[in-house]
């Protein structure tokens, strides 16, 4: 039998163990932020061979970069940081988690509370901070060697908490008293009696048991119609084969076409089913169109997609809905007539043929429609936002991953792009400036990561809204104009930096591929390109 090692004080052992349990129940990453109170974990995740511990300096780039992990792998990534404002940096990534249920495990080290409100230094009020974001916070016991099967417990828990039934983030606060250090002896300090380490992290198996849906089931629920839609928002699906054929299976079943957002990945995937509308926005926007087309009955996968038209269109239509999303969560901001099907959607495993329904031919007739007139409007020879977006539909594969900013370019996406699959990072400029101490570690990055911003001297999205009609404040409040040379800005975080004047010098840019982190600076017109969509969509 193993012998349990020694430890100096009750916050190593505490520590230690708590590094141990979340070992065994699959945790394979945490992001530190440095820090004295946060230093029993710090020293444990340290020593740990199991677990990759990630140190990034600022901690609310610490809480993005634990978020795209989680993304990237489904599976929850620990988040550590010091006591006082630097768990208050982890706010934006923690709404993040939960409105996109990713797991986050959360751990903040505090103040005891006999250091609390007494301006002790460096101590705020901790529990709580996060509201109703987390799924579940606590505050832990300060740590005590006859308390070691509770911590095991609130660790356990917390792991199976974050991952569902609603996934997401969960926050233990975590109060240590001095000494800190793991080597540090502490008076009166003594091991439980008998306690055996390998014994003590000897857990069941953990998982998470999902219900599941075939499409012929799900269709059974739904009202008998040939006027239907399946929207599906911008989701990040489990097994994305596995749902892109349930869904194509779906639409045959139903004889419904599938409005797909273009922030997921079901465009590509199923472009060759005839099934696909990716022109919906375009089609909307056109009165006989929407009207012609005006469906009784939705399903709705996810989140609805971003297009504000989509939307409109929907909640005028009136329609029955059925929506299948996350358990306990509304995601339908139509308030349309609807029910949720908590389950995951499966393909039945038969094969499952037919035609393309006289309903479904009519929404791809309207498609060829749009997708001229997108066509009109991405003819130019001069740095359009949206020209940029065929540039990446070339340059990307299946194995790529695309992270895409708010404002204008998540729009674009919408309008312009049609995927195979995810690919490398696409931002604009205030989205780069406002996240640029991320490049504290591009140093630590070791694969090969693109960044593109799109620089349009300000705030892009804000010149299609009608707050800029007759208002002379628009420049300064909204715009925000900046002058940030971000080849300077690069080169001191010794990130390599490339300028592309047309979509010549950016598809080669984009194509060539290498090791680290490198930006690309794309200057385009902010007014022109307003001007320009404005026309081409109302033509």
């Amino acid at each position: 039998m193993a012998k349990t090692r020694p430890y100096a004080n009750t916050n190593a052992l505490w520590g230690a163990m708590g590094v141990r349990i979340l070992e065994r129940l699959g945790l394979s990453h945490v992001v530190i932020s440095p820090g004295s109170r946060s230093t029993p974990l710090a020293y444990a995740f340290a020593e740990s061979k199991k677990i990759k511990s990630t140190v990034v300096l600022d901690e609310r780039s610490a809480g993005f970069i634990a978020l795209g992990i989680a993304k990237a792998t489904r599976c929850p990534v620990a988040l550590l940081c010091t006591s006082g404002t630097a768990v208050a940096n982890y706010l934006p990534a923690v709404i993040e988690a939960r409105l996109s249920a990713t797991p986050l495990l959360i751990l903040s080290a505090d103040r005891p509370p006999e250091l609390r409100d007494c301006h002790s230094g460096q101590t705020i009020t901790q529990p709580g901070i996060f509201g109703s974001y987390p799924v579940w916070s606590t505050e832990v016991a300060v740590p005590s060697a006859h308390l070691l099967t509770y911590w095991r417990q609130v660790l356990v828990d917390a792991w199976q908490r974050s991952q569902g039934p609603l996934p997401g983030p969960v926050h233990l606060n975590l109060p240590f008293r001095d000494p800190l250090s793991p080597h540090e002896k502490e008076k009166g300090f003594k091991m439980p009696a008998g306690f055996n380490e390998s014994r003590f992290t000897t857990l069941p198996p953990c998982g998470q048991v999902n219900p599941v849906v075939t499409p012929s089931d799900l269709a059974s629920l739904l009202p008998a119609s040939k006027r239907g839609v399946i929207v599906v928002g911008p989701h990040a699906f489990a097994d994305r084969g596995e749902t892109t054929q349930a869904l194509l299976e779906l639409s045959a079943i139903t004889g419904w076409p599938i409005c797909a957002d273009g922030a997921g990945t079901l465009r590509g995937d199923g472009a060759k089913s005839g099934r696909i509308i990716h022109t919906y926005d375009m089609i909307l926007r056109q009165p006989k169109f929407a009207r012609k087309l005006r469906p009784t009955v939705a399903v709705f996968v996810g989140p609805l997609p971003t297009s504000k038209v989509l939307r409109n269109w929907i909640k005028e239509s009136d329609l029955v809905a059925l929506q299948i999303h996350r358990a306990g969560e509304n995601a339908d901001a139509t308030h349309s007539r609807w029910t949720r099907c908590d389950a995951q959607l499966i393909p039945s495993g038969k094969k499952v043929t037919s035609a393309l329904s006289a309903w479904t031919k009519q929404w791809q007739a309207a498609q060829k429609m749009a997708q001229r007139k997108i066509d009109r409007v991405l003819q130019v020879n001069w740095p359009f936002e949206g020209g940029i977006i065929p540039l990446l539909n070339e340059a990307l594969s299946e194995s790529d991953r695309l992270f895409v900013g708010s404002s204008m370019p998540i729009r674009d996406c919408e309008w312009f792009y049609h995927p195979s699959g995810p690919g490398p990072e696409v931002c604009g400029d205030l989205t780069f400036l406002h996240d640029s101490n991320a490049l504290l570690s591009a140093h630590q990055h070791p694969g090969d990561l693109t960044i593109l911003v799109v620089n349009n001297q300000g705030g892009g999205i804000f010149n299609h809204l009608s707050v800029k009609e007759k208002n002379p404040h628009f420049e300064k409040i909204w715009a925000t104009p900046q002058n940030v040379r971000l080849s300077q800005l690069c080169a001191a975080h010794g990130v390599r930096h490339q300028t592309a004047e047309n979509f010549v010098e950016l598809r080669k840019q984009l194509e060539a591929r290498g090791r680290g982190v490198r930006v690309i600076e794309f200057w385009t017109n902010r007014q022109k390109d307003a001007l320009h969509r404005l026309r081409g969509f109302r033509s």
